[in-house]
């Protein structure tokens, strides 16, 4: 079953009591636009709503735009670790799997605490010149990241659209993270990760067999020599910023030696070690990023500048590379040693649990290759993109449907419009009978009177047929007689009653389905040129995994063995340099 597109649950959540299932959101209002719609803050894979209760308490429902596997259990997971280690950078959450209801369809919702400040690419680009705001910024961001550390958690996809920063009464910035959707605590050990991260902050390698307490150490290096590099050098803001990055895009890691950014970050003499330590953990796995600790205080080891690796390179023999060909040559020297003896089903046995050990840890270290991991992880990019992408189309659809609606439904408004009018006009008048003078009418008492007004019925108007219904102790001749008494005043007032919308009435009506097409058409528009960036996306993701050099399980078997000498490299690939960044398009 296809999700709803955040129009959909545009729609449905201007009816807070029936579309959520928590009573809390049931009674809350919406943030709306000016046409008076909830206004959503959407990302790639879920529309969050700002929702404030009637004590005046801002809350965020988070719908979501796709399924996710066994992403019930993961909040679940989560939660407590997340709970436990207090740390100021986390908001609270409950994940509800049936939690709103759109077109009678029930879909999961995480209600979260709200969380007050402006996304962190949009408080560098005001702050950037302000180098001692950056800094300062910088060594909050080094605190974050030591505290996750030391809680033996990681949020998984530090990136500017989860990291809030707002400034404290003294001045200071303060950091919030939102988005929890990757995050690693103990619990979720030897899993594998839901996402592998936002490309412009992520290693080239990062698959999603990457899960673990290093998951932040990457993205949380690159984003500190940003905010460095950009309390030195505000200039890189115009140079590098494409508004969905602080300043690095994927292209750099993937090759920071043709990288220009790179090239720049070298003059800055501040940041010689910090660049140098990005640069290498471009070239290493994930699980190998330093800390940002150890980087600061200089003990992390900071490899010189790679040379540029040929396409086909001798790798140093380590690890299983160092120790399979002798291992399994000894396991068929023992096999043939026991069938020497008469040991032939023993040494049969052994061989084949040998060699079916031997391809088990040798599939294991093909997945890990670089080359190979690369590959992967561009595939799931690619497919990421490709399920935007079709996320934007729906949002499409629904955007055409809209607008159909709001076309075919302009008679049935200036009805509806006209009704209120005349609902409105009746309200005034029989607002003026107070309900004392049903005491005029005969049989109808002083106690009569006392009881409608302690139910709250004091004037013609509001003494309905539901409302009577709803009085103790009224009979049904007195009740009778009251609904005569209304249905009089009603005909008295009938010719005053409005029987067409004027001209100024009709205009504001047309105005405001102009507003709300012209609305409409904005939509779509933003929504085409984000299905036009998610394509380009696509299609590079694609560009570098078919440029990657072939390395298939049979040749890395044969290196293992000794018959081959060397392994292709993946950072000598016929891709081009990163280019330099295209003029931004709000999206």
């Amino acid at each position: 079953m296809d999700f709803p597109t955040p129009s959909a649950y545009q729609e449905a959540l201007q009816h807070p009591e029936t579309a959520f299932a928590d009573a809390a959101l049931q009674r809350a209002e919406p943030r709306t636009g000016p046409l008076g719609l909830p206004r959503p803050v959407t990302g790639a894979f879920a529309a969050v709503f700002p929702m404030t209760t009637p004590e005046g308490t801002t809350v965020a429902a988070k719908c979501f735009l796709s399924d996710a596997p066994d992403q019930q259990n993961r909040y679940r997971a989560v939660a407590d670790p997340l709970a436990d280690a207090d740390l100021p950078y986390t908001v609270g959450f409950d994940y509800q799997p049936e939690g709103v209801r759109v077109g009678g369809a029930a879909f999961p919702l995480l209600k979260m605490d709200w969380a007050e400040g402006v996304p962190l690419n949009r408080f560098a680009e005001k702050h950037r010149g302000a180098p001692a705001t950056l800094d300062a910024l910088a060594e909050a961001w080094a605190d974050m990241l030591a505290d996750l550390e030391a809680a033996n958690v990681a949020h998984g996809d530090l990136q500017h659209g989860n990291v809030l920063v707002r400034e404290t009464p003294e001045g200071r910035p303060a950091l919030t993270l939102v988005d929890y959707d990757t995050a690693f605590v103990p619990a979720l050990a030897g899993k594998q990760s839901a996402e592998v991260g936002h490309r412009n902050y992520q290693p080239p390698d990062r698959t999603e067999d990457d899960f673990g307490p290093h998951l932040d150490r990457f993205a949380g290096l690159a984003v500190y020599v940003a905010l460095r590099a950009l309390a030195s050098r505000s200039g890189l803001w115009e140079k590098y910023d494409t508004g969905e990055n602080l300043l690095f895009r994927a292209a750099d890691f993937y090759d920071p030696g043709a990288s220009p950014l790179f090239a720049e970050l070298g003059a800055l003499d501040a940041l010689q070690h910090e660049v140098s330590a990005l640069r290498a953990a471009c070239h290493r796995p994930p699980e190998d990023a330093p800390t940002l600790a150890d980087v600061r205080s200089g003990t992390a080891p900071v490899e010189a500048d790679p040379a540029p690796r040929r396409r086909e390179h001798a790798v140093p023999r380590e690890g299983v590379a160092r120790w399979f060909a002798p291992a399994l040559g000894g396991a068929l020297v023992v096999a043939a040693l026991g069938a020497a003896v008469g040991w032939e089903l023993a040494a049969g046995g052994g061989l084949l649990g040998a060699v079916a050990a031997a391809g088990v840890v040798a599939l294991r270290a093909y997945r890990r290759q670089s080359v190979v991991r690369r590959r992967r992880r561009l595939h799931q990019e690619a497919a990421r993109f490709a399920e935007r992408i079709e996320n934007l189309r729906r949002e499409q659809q629904t955007l055409q449907e809209q607008r159909a609606a709001v076309l075919d439904t302009r008679a049935k408004r200036r009805a509806e419009r006209l009704r209120e009018l005349r609902e409105e006009a009746l309200r005034e008048k029989l607002g003026r009978h107070f309900i004392g003078e049903a005491r005029g009418v005969e049989g109808l008492s002083h106690k009569t009177v006392v009881r409608l007004k302690a139910a709250n019925v004091r004037t013609a108007y509001e003494a309905t047929p539901e409302a009577l219904a709803g009085v103790r102790k009224l009979g049904e001749a007195s009740t009778a007689r009251l609904e005569a008494w209304r249905a009089a005043l009603v005909e008295r007032y009938a010719d005053d009653m409005p029987e067409a919308l004027s001209p100024a009435q009709k205009r504001r009506l047309k105005r405001r389905a102009e507003r709300r097409l012209e609305q409409i058409d904005e939509e779509a528009a933003r929504t085409r040129r984000k299905i036009e960036v998610q394509r380009a996306e696509r299609e590079d993701a694609m560009a570098r995994a078919e440029a990657l050099p072939a390395l298939s399980f049979a040749r890395y078997l044969r290196y293992l063995l000794h018959f081959e000498s060397s392994l292709p490299s993946p950072e000598e690939t016929q891709t081009p340099a990163p280019p330099t960044p295209a003029p931004k398009t709000a999206l």
